[in-house]
């Protein structure tokens, strides 16, 4: 079972994780995946401290994201057409590499929606690049809707979401709401 907690250095160190994969595996990562930017100083400027989410397998860090209910890092104004929807917004998902394979990706999705669960929100967005399919196929086997794909300086951004059935049986899990 994977126990969530909120931790900066435990989700920084699943972050760089995966910024040194993706860059040891030849994938030219984004600004946002860059290891020089894998830290409080940068990652501070688009999330707070209590956004910070990881899940330890084994009390090791082992999937992470920043969890946030206002949008800092993507512009969704062209979905919303002007009108804001309150959603929770799944940023920086990753999984340490020593526990690829295990669905920790679903896991961590599903903990995002018994958030937005417990604070009254329908609705979970998530974005990408556009490029990366792997990732695109978990959101959309997760029921993930592809709402519009944006063109940025450097890249194509897919951007989804999904509605959170507010009435559905309770998870297993116990999400801690500070700040978030």
């Amino acid at each position: 079972m994977t126990t969530y907690i909120q931790d900066v250095d435990k989700t920084i160190e699943v972050l760089r994780s995966a910024g040194k994969w993706l860059l040891d595996s030849g994938k030219k990562p984004s600004k946002w995946w860059q290891l020089d930017n894998l830290n409080k100083e940068f990652l501070f400027q688009y999330a707070k401290p209590e956004e910070f989410y990881v899940g330890l397998v084994d009390n090791r860090p082992a999937v992470a994201a920043i969890l946030q209910q206002e949008q800092k890092a993507q512009n969704w104004q062209d979905v919303d057409r002007g009108k804001p929807q309150l959603a929770i917004y799944i940023h920086w998902l990753c999984v340490d590499r020593h526990f690829a394979g295990k669905s920790l990706t679903h896991d961590l999705i599903n903990f995002a929606a018994e958030l937005a669960k417990q604070k009254g929100i329908s609705l979970l967005r998530a974005d990408t690049n556009a490029a990366e399919s792997k990732l695109r196929k978990i959101y959309e086997d997760m029921g993930f809707e592809l709402v519009a794909i944006k063109r940025e300086d450097y890249r194509d951004t897919a951007l989804y979401q999904k509605k959170v059935n507010n009435s559905s049986p309770n998870t297993g899990y116990t999400a801690d709401l500070k700040g978030i």
